[in-house]
């Protein structure tokens, strides 16, 4: 799970909001499967934002930059 944690990292830091939200669902059954349900509601929270952020690019980079 931490190999998926790191690339899920490098994604985000790299701004890569598809490959988050491939990752993320990834990382989210494999949460829900170890039995780690916080990190997974977590983990989805993430996939979500990061699945808004593919929808709506242009609001996330107004966000961004204030």
């Amino acid at each position: 799970m931490e190999s998926l944690i790191d690339a899920v990292n490098a994604a985000l830091e790299a701004g890569d909001w598809s490959q988050v939200v491939a990752l993320t669902a990834h990382l989210y059954e494999m949460a829900c499967s170890e039995g780690e349900t916080l990190f997974a509601e977590l983990v989805q929270d993430l996939h979500w934002m990061s699945h808004d952020a593919l929808v709506h690019p242009l609001e996330v980079a107004r966000v961004v930059q204030t």
